[in-house]
């Protein structure tokens, strides 16, 4: 399937036209007045770069509160399944039962980043996966690219191409520490493609279901894949002391936030490459926070890696910021 709608089109035809199609959440002559400029809505996967990115943080401090795997892997998940489900209230198209596979696909991609993810996070620094993550920009452009038939204009793989070059600078900082570090680059990595693959999957999948009905399943299976990794784990991997769990509920809910955000943004405007450009901030949200709050949460990177890794990182997150900036003020090609 071609995708060739851009979120630009929607703005130069007027928010008015959006808003009658029967897939969006907003009704006609409602649509919140932040959003009516032109691109407007990539605040929101700002805001959800900075719910990620404490997120990260809560995860690495559930980590050393007791938690496991299990319960970032699977609880996490179940309980997003749960949140997103009322989403189909929202939905006003009927669901094509026929096409169940699609958001399956897409949960299973999605399942296994966040896999990934808190793999990366449970053995590595949270300065350091999470940046890693901004390579799902060019994975990204590069799949609307090849699989979708989305042209793209120079000004925006410029922006991708600033946001890798980020990336790369702060990933050459994880192989000073050896082995263990390198397995976090790998498993961010890798993290980054199977989130690449979902996003521009909700692009050109989700007009079939509509916006929020798409999610709602996606997420649906997201839970039910979940709870089939438990035999895996075993029953006992979900005990936990109650500190442990309080941050793992807290880590559970900014998930839910953000994925929330970041997945409905591209359901809605379709426009996965500029959104993943501006949700690459969460590498400098994260060194941010490492730096100045991350002595609340019990982080201690600031010291154990050095003012020397952290300015390489911070110069990273600074060509990342550039990429951002450029996404903003450029638009799909047409």
């Amino acid at each position: 399937m071609a995708w060739k709608t851009s979120a630009d089109e929607s703005a130069s035809r007027g928010w008015h036209r959006f808003a009658k199609s029967p897939s969006t959440p907003f009704a006609a002559g409602r649509l919140p007045p932040i959003f009516c400029g032109r691109r407007m809505y990539l605040l929101l996967p700002l805001l959800a770069a900075l719910a990620f990115a404490l997120g990260a943080m809560v995860f690495k401090r559930a980590y050393q509160e007791g938690a496991g795997l299990a319960h970032l892997a699977v609880v996490n998940n179940v309980i997003l399944g749960i949140v997103f489900l009322p989403l189909l209230a929202l939905e006003r198209q009927p669901l094509p039962w026929h096409d169940w596979a699609l958001p399956v696909l897409t949960a299973l991609t999605w399942a296994a980043g966040h896999l990934l993810n808190v793999t990366s996070l449970r053995r590595g620094d949270v300065s350091l996966a999470t940046p890693l993550l901004g390579a799902k920009v060019i994975f990204v452009a590069v799949i609307c690219w090849l699989v979708f038939d989305q042209e793209l204009s120079i000004a925006q793989w410029t922006s991708a191409g600033l946001a890798t070059a980020g990336v790369v600078t702060m990933g050459l900082t994880d192989f000073r520490h050896g082995q263990r570090a390198g397995f976090t680059t790998a498993a961010a990595l890798g993290c980054a493609l199977s989130f690449a693959l979902t996003d521009t999957m909700i692009q050109a999948w989700g007009p079939r279901f509509g916006a929020w009905g798409f999610l709602a399943l996606v997420f649906a299976a997201v839970g039910a894949i979940s709870t089939l990794l438990t035999p895996y784990f075993g029953l006992s991997s979900f005990r936990a002391p109650w500190k442990a769990w309080r941050w793992i509920l807290v880590g559970a809910a900014l998930s839910g936030i953000q994925a929330i955000i970041i997945t409905g943004t591209i359901a809605v405007w379709k426009d996965a490459a500029g959104v993943n450009v501006v949700y690459a901030t969460r590498g400098l949200w994260s060194i941010a926070l490492v730096w100045t709050a991350g002595h609340w949460l019990k982080n201690t990177e600031r010291h154990t890696t050095g003012p020397r890794v952290m300015a390489q990182r911070l110069a990273g997150a600074a060509l990342i910021l550039g990429g951002v900036v450029l996404a903003i003020t450029s638009g799909v090609r047409r």
